[in-house]
């Protein structure tokens, strides 16, 4: 096989991931110099990064971009202050970097501070011990870089989370991590690699491994929606597949010992300002862990489990033991919260791709810190990480391709990483975008408006003239939820929706906010996605019933059983 080079392509405006179809005939046709399987943060990251190097670059996901892990975190950006118990300040000192970057320059529409309090309870020692992470917390940040912890008398605490156990409260802590949405941050990942040349397409799953003459030339391809089979041609191949490596990495050489050990972790979605606060609240917990109570736009997360995990890699699914654990262990931190099972509004569950020599540890303890693999030549895996690192993480790994490249006399010189001063697509500093306030809060409902600038940043415009065109796609498409059927008809010209799934869950959030998980919203959305896809009647027919089996996993009648959780609502009124 005859591998070209592809000069360097600029930047151009990141408003869309392309049209899926162009994409597949590009993906067959042409030669890359890194081909990317696996569309969440970690790969989408690695494809921006290379590709503002100047390497022709590809990506591929078997599902949808972001499905795995990457949109079911605990959607934080922190520098994890329990890794200063485990004496890992250079691992929290580098996230820490990576918080402050995501928040100034990188993504400051989609990262945003959130203050959170830690309670302390009986133990003088324990007091001074936070008090003194915390101070080194703040050091490791850079004073002037962010805004330093405090602490609170417990009637104050009291007043900034009423829901705290008064019993024993000798203190609380205040301090400042940040929160994103983690699937909007995936795609905004994406459009940036797209600016610079990448070719993405979703729901391309990898067979095996295409070689020549005994090495590894890419990968054979399937299209999961239309069944074709092709060849994606490249130089170097990197597995960022998260939980599902060893599968892939099998097929690229000989059998070793698993890499991975996968762990679940279980969060609750509960109404908005269920705590009465706006503040995240973290509290140790009687096994001795943390949990966390985060408020993340229109709800209230629960989280979360951490479990070394067995079954199926393909949508985990919660238990009803990691729900009712979760509703004891809250009652339990938050005597006066009262939580009840049919409170919950939606369940979601992630597997977390901890690395394999760990395994004798528990899952809590093991570090998130990454591991890139060198599998064979032309072959490439990394696992592990955390999502505020994402950045550091590809920057790791396309040195190491990129060296390779050099080595091999493909790349004269070894240009370095440019991504720590290249904002996302969406935080793009655009002529007009000042004119959000004035503009679009003038047109649209406030909750909307605030809604579209939050999540598409400097690109609200491409969404509002979707709805400015056709009135009716300004409406909610779910009642009390700001999402509006613009944002239908953008995910599926821009955005490579393909599923209602897709939309349903994660270019959008009704499925964990809606208290149906989306099903009545679906009837409407796939009227619009039909539109725009071409899809027949017996096709929208095939793709709600399909919906109906996928969202199942959010749905906590279904986790608990529909005896504990009302069935006509999934919540109480």
């Amino acid at each position: 096989m005859r591998l070209r080079r592809k000069p360097r392509i600029e930047p151009r405006p990141p408003t869309s991931l392309g049209d899926r179809a162009e994409n597949l005939e590009i993906l067959a046709r042409e030669d890359f110099d890194l081909l990317v399987v696996g569309g969440g943060i970690t790969g989408a990251g690695i494809a921006f990064d290379a590709a503002a190097r100047g390497l022709r670059v590809a990506l591929i996901d078997r599902s949808d971009f972001a499905c795995g892990t990457s949109s079911r975190s605990t959607k934080l950006i922190h520098g994890g202050l329990r890794y200063l118990s485990q004496f890992r300040f250079r691992l929290t000192r580098e996230a820490l970097s990576e918080r402050y970057l995501l928040l100034r320059r990188l993504a400051p529409n989609l990262v945003r501070w959130l203050p959170f309090i830690f309670p302390v309870y009986d133990s003088r020692i324990e007091t001074l011990r936070l008090s003194a992470g915390l101070w080194i917390y703040d050091l490791l940040a850079g004073l002037r870089r962010t805004p330093r912890h405090n602490r609170l008398p417990p009637e104050r605490a009291l007043v900034e989370a009423p829901m705290l156990d008064p019993d024993g409260l000798r203190a609380a802590f205040r301090y400042y991590d940040a929160q994103t949405d983690d699937a909007r941050l995936v795609l905004e990942a994406l459009k940036s690699a797209v600016a610079w040349g990448a070719v993405v397409a979703s729901h391309v799953s990898a067979v095996d491994f295409a070689r020549f003459e005994g090495e590894v030339v890419g990968v054979e391809a399937r299209d999961e929606l239309g069944g074709a089979g092709f060849t994606i041609s490249a130089r170097q191949t990197v597995l960022a597949t998260g939980v599902w490596l060893d599968q892939l990495a099998e097929k690229a050489g000989p059998k070793v010992e698993s890499r991975l050990r996968p762990s679940k972790g279980v969060h609750l979605v509960l109404p908005a300002g269920r705590f009465n606060t706006k503040n995240a609240i973290v509290a140790p917990t009687p096994d001795e862990r943390l949990m966390f109570v985060v408020p993340w736009l229109q709800g209230t997360l629960i989280g979360t489990t951490d479990t070394y995990y067995e079954g199926p890699l393909d949508q985990p699914r919660a238990s009803s033991e990691d729900v009712r654990y979760l509703v004891d262990l809250t009652n339990e931190v938050f005597p006066s919260a009262k939580v009840k099972l049919n409170e919950i509004i939606s369940v979601q569950a992630g597997l977390r791709p901890l690395i394999a020599s760990d395994k004798l540890r528990s899952p809590s303890d093991v570090s998130r810190s990454e591991r890139v693999f060198e599998l064979c030549p032309g072959v490439i895996g990394i696992a592990g990480g955390k999502l505020t690192t994402y950045r550091k993480m590809a920057s790791k790994v396309v040195d190491l391709t990129v060296k390779r490249l050099h080595r091999s006399g493909i790349l004269r010189k070894r240009p370095k990483s440019p991504t720590r001063r290249l904002p996302l697509s969406s935080a793009l500093d655009r002529p007009g975008a000042w004119r959000f306030e004035s503009e679009l809060a003038g047109e649209a409902p406030l909750a909307t408006a605030v809604h579209l600038y939050q999540t598409y940043g400097s690109w609200w415009e491409q969404v509002w003239e979707i709805a400015a065109a056709e009135p009716q796609l300004a409406e909610p498409i779910e009642p009390g939820l700001p999402y509006v059927g613009a944002e239908v008809v953008n995910a599926v010209r821009n955005e490579m929706a393909m599923r209602l799934t897709d939309v349903l869950a994660r270019r959008t959030h009704v499925a964990l906010f809606a208290k149906d998980q989306g099903r009545a919203a679906a009837r409407r959305v796939v009227t619009i996605m039909a539109k725009e896809l071409g899809w027949s009647p017996a096709e929208i027919q095939t793709e709600l019933a399909a919906f109906d089996v996928e969202v199942a996993q959010f749905d906590p009648g279904a986790v608990v059983g529909e005896g504990a959780i009302p069935a006509a609502g999934y919540v109480s009124s």
